[in-house]
C-alpha cells in the first residue's frame, strides 16, 4: 500500500512539472496578476504588466539587450528600492569646451602602471588632444580608438588627475578608463562613474525600452540604459536615472520628477514633454551643461489659412527665438497651409536650461496676399500646438442696393443712377472693381468699370454712395445689376465666397422709349411751318400779278388821251408822266413794304380801280389820286388785316 502511495505521488510531481514550469515562463512575461518580486531577476526579452495587474519590484533587474517592459492601460509597474540595468550600456563622458579634467580613484596600486582611455570615436591626431597626468607624464595628438599613457604611482596615491585639452569641435571622450598596475592590478571606470570637471555624460542606444501606457511609479531606485516613454501617469521620486534620458513624457500624459537625478542624456535634454504633456519638475538635478534640463518641444508645427498662396511666415519661433520660417500657403488634403516645423528648433516652444535658466517662445505668426484690391495681412501671436490656424483678415464687398433716376428714360439718352456699396468685412479694401450688367450682357455705364480706389477705397464696416450714369441703346423694360467684377483668374478666385456676398444686386425696372414717341410737337410744328411758307408764295405771286396788270391799264389810258386832246394831253401828259414815274417808285417802294406790313390779308383797294374814261382830267385826277391811294392803301393795310375788302380788283375795270 505505501508502494502504491509513493507511486502516485511520483506520478503527480512528474505530472505537474512542466505546468509549473508553463507557470514560471508565462510570469516571466506576462504580469496579469498583481503581485511584488524580491528576488533579483534577469529578462532577457522583458516584461508586460497586464489586465490591470500592479508588479511591484524591489529586487535587482537586469534586462537584455533590446528588452522591452510594457505597463499596459489600467495596469502598474512600481520599482521600490530596486534597480533595473540594461547589459550592453552605451555611454562615454565628453570632453565639454577646450579644457577639462578627469579624477581617477587609484587607491591600492602602486608603481609603474599604465592608463587606457577607450574612446567614443576613433581620433586621427587632428583634434590637438593632449592628456597630461598629475604624475608629470603627457601624451600628445594620440590616434585610434585607444590613448595609452604610462605614469609612475610610486608606493601609491588614492587619485590620478587627468588634465585634458584639446581643439575639436564636436563632443567625444573616453567610455572606460582602465588602470592596471605592474602587478597586474586593475581598476576600471565605466563612463558613468568619472568625475571631474567640464565633463559631459553623453549616451548612445539605450540598452532596453519601457513603454507606459498605465502608471510607472519609480521610487529610491536607480535606472540605467533605459529608453523611457510615458503615455499614462509616470512618477519618480528620490531616484537616479542613468543613460536613461530623454524621458519622453507623450501629448496628454503626466509626468512628474522630484528630488531626484538625471545623469547623461542621448539627445540636448534630460526631459522632453511633447505637446500639452503636464509635467513638474521639481528640486532635481540634470546632466547640466549644454544639456537642458527639460522642454517642452511640438510634434509638428502646421499653419492653416483661408488664402491659398499667401505667404505664412513665423517671427522669433522656436528654441530662443531664433527662427523664423516662411512658406507659400498650398492644398494640404482638404485643406490649406504650410509646415514650419520641418526643424526640431522651430517646435521647442519652452524649456529649462542646464543651468537652471527657463525661457519660453515668444512669436508670432504672419499671413499677407497681395491682391488687385490691395495687400492683406494678419498677424498673431504664435500657439503652443501642432496645428493653428490664422486666417487673414480680408474685406466683405457687396452692392447693397441701386436707385435710378427716374423709371422711364430715353433711347440713347443718360439716366442717373445711384449705387450704395458696403464693406463688412475685417479687413479695408483699397481697391475692389464693381461692373454693371442688363440681361447678363455689360451695361452702356459711365464710368465702365467702377474703381473704389478712385473714392478712396472702402474701409471696414463703412459704406459709400457711388453716381453714375447708364444709356440704353434700345427700347423696352430693362433692369441694372451690379456687383464685384468676376474673380476668376485673381488670387481672390478661391475666396470669392469670402470677399463677397453677392452675385449682383438689380434695380428697379426702367421703360426705355425713342424720342419721338414721347414728343410729337415739333412735326407738328415743321408742317404748320411749311404750310405758312407756301401761303406766302402764294400772296407775292398774286401781288406781281396785280402790278403787271396795272401798267398795261396806265398805257391804255395814255393812248386814247392823245387822240382827244392833244396839246392839253401834252403839256399834261409830260407832266403827268414825271408825276406817274414818282408814282411808279412810290408804288414799287409802298408795295414792298405794303407786301411785309399785310401778310394776313390784301388792301381793299386795287391799282386798278382808278381807271376811267374822263380824259384829260382824268389824267390830272389819276396822278394825284395814285399818290393818295398809294398812301391810303398804307394806311389801310393794318387796319383792314381783320377782314379782306369786299371788291375783288376786276371788278372796277
Amino acid at each position: 500500500m505505501s508502494r502504491m502511495l509513493t507511486a502516485f505521488l511520483l506520478l503527480a510531481l512528474l505530472l505537474g512539472a512542466p505546468l509549473a514550469a508553463a507557470v514560471d515562463a508565462r510570469d516571466a512575461d506576462v504580469i496579469d496578476t498583481t503581485q511584488t518580486l524580491t528576488d533579483d531577476t534577469t529578462y532577457a526579452d522583458g516584461f508586460t504588466v497586464t489586465n490591470g495587474a500592479t508588479f511591484t519590484v524591489e529586487a535587482n533587474l537586469s534586462l537584455g539587450e533590446g528588452a522591452i517592459i510594457r505597463v499596459d492601460e489600467g495596469a502598474a509597474l512600481n520599482l521600490k528600492h530596486a534597480n533595473l540595468t540594461g547589459s550592453e550600456i552605451e555611454a562615454y563622458m565628453a570632453f565639454s569646451g577646450g579644457a577639462s579634467t578627469v579624477a581617477l580613484p587609484v587607491a591600492g596600486l602602486t608603481g609603474s602602471a599604465t592608463v587606457r582611455l577607450m574612446m567614443s570615436s576613433t581620433l586621427t591626431g587632428s583634434e590637438s588632444l593632449t592628456i597630461s597626468a598629475s604624475t608629470g607624464e603627457n601624451v600628445t595628438d594620440p590616434s585610434g580608438n585607444e590613448v595609452s599613457l604610462q605614469v609612475d604611482l610610486g608606493d601609491g596615491m588614492d587619485t590620478l588627475t587627468l588634465d585634458v585639452t584639446h581643439n575639436h569641435p564636436f563632443p567625444f571622450g573616453p567610455k572606460v578608463v582602465e588602470v592596471v598596475d605592474a602587478s597586474a592590478n586593475m581598476l576600471r571606470h565605466e563612463a558613468w562613474n568619472l568625475e571631474g570637471t567640464d565633463l559631459v555624460l553623453t549616451w548612445g542606444d539605450a540598452a532596453f525600452s519601457i513603454d507606459v501606457q498605465g502608471t510607472l511609479l519609480i521610487e529610491d531606485s536607480m535606472v540605467r540604459g533605459a529608453d523611457l516613454r510615458c503615455a499614462g501617469t509616470c512618477n519618480i521620486d528620490r531616484s537616479t536615472m542613468e543613460g536613461s534620458a530623454p524621458i519622453i513624457a507623450e501629448d496628454g500624459s503626466s509626468l512628474s520628477i522630484r528630488s531626484s537625478i538625471i545623469l547623461g542624456s542621448r539627445t540636448d535634454e534630460d526631459v522632453v514633454a511633447v505637446d500639452d504633456a503636464s509635467l513638474v519638475y521639481e528640486d532635481s538635478t540634470g546632466t547640466g551643461g549644454w544639456t537642458d534640463a527639460w522642454i517642452r518641444r511640438l510634434s509638428g508645427r502646421t499653419v492653416t489659412t483661408n488664402m491659398p498662396g499667401a505667404l505664412v511666415s513665423g517671427s522669433d519661433l522656436g528654441y530662443k527665438g531664433t527662427k523664423s520660417p516662411n512658406a507659400f500657403a498650398e492644398t494640404m488634403g482638404d485643406e490649406v497651409g504650410v509646415d514650419l516645423g520641418s526643424s526640431e528648433m522651430t517646435r521647442i516652444v519652452e524649456w529649462l536650461t542646464g543651468d537652471g535658466v527657463y525661457g519660453k517662445e515668444d512669436g508670432t505668426m504672419t499671413v499677407t496676399a497681395t491682391t488687385g484690391w490691395g495687400t492683406f495681412t494678419t498677424t498673431v501671436p504664435a500657439v503652443w500646438a501642432p496645428k493653428s490656424v490664422v486666417n487673414l483678415e480680408l474685406p466683405m464687398i457687396e452692392v447693397v442696393a441701386i436707385e435710378v433716376e427716374e423709371r422711364t428714360a430715353t433711347v440713347n439718352e443718360s439716366l442717373g443712377v445711384m449705387l450704395t456699396v458696403r464693406n463688412s468685412g475685417a479687413a479695408d479694401a483699397a481697391s475692389p472693381v464693381l461692373e454693371c450688367t442688363v440681361d447678363g450682357e455689360a451695361a452702356d455705364t459711365s464710368p465702365s468699370y467702377i474703381q473704389l480706389s478712385t473714392y478712396g477705397g472702402l474701409a471696414a464696416g463703412s459704406e459709400m454712395d457711388i453716381p453714375l450714369t447708364w444709356r440704353m441703346g434700345s427700347d423696352g423694360a430693362h433692369v441694372l445689376s451690379c456687383g464685384i467684377i468676376d474673380l476668376s483668374g485673381t488670387p481672390l478666385e478661391a475666396v470669392e465666397d469670402l470677399v463677397t456676398g453677392d452675385t449682383g444686386v438689380t434695380g428697379a425696372e426702367v421703360s426705355w422709349t425713342y424720342a419721338e414717341e414721347v414728343e410729337e410737337t415739333p412735326m407738328v410744328t415743321i408742317v404748320i411751318a411749311l404750310f405758312v411758307f407756301l401761303l406766302g408764295v402764294a400772296g407775292i405771286a398774286r401781288v406781281a400779278a396785280a402790278r403787271t396788270n396795272e401798267d398795261e391799264a396806265n398805257e391804255n389810258e395814255n393812248v386814247e388821251g392823245e387822240k382827244t386832246y392833244l396839246e392839253e394831253v401834252t403839256d399834261q401828259g409830260a407832266e403827268a408822266d414825271t408825276e406817274h414815274a414818282v408814282s411808279d417808285d412810290d408804288d414799287e417802294s409802298d408795295a414792298e413794304e405794303e407786301g411785309t406790313e399785310s401778310d394776313a390779308e390784301p388792301s381793299d383797294v386795287a391799282p386798278w380801280q382808278e381807271v376811267t374814261d374822263e380824259g384829260t382830267e382824268a389824267d390830272t385826277e389819276h396822278a394825284v389820286s395814285d399818290d393818295d391811294d398809294e398812301s391810303d392803301v398804307e394806311e389801310e393795310g393794318p387796319e383792314s388785316d381783320a377782314e379782306p375788302s369786299d371788291v375783288a380788283p376786276w371788278d372796277e375795270v
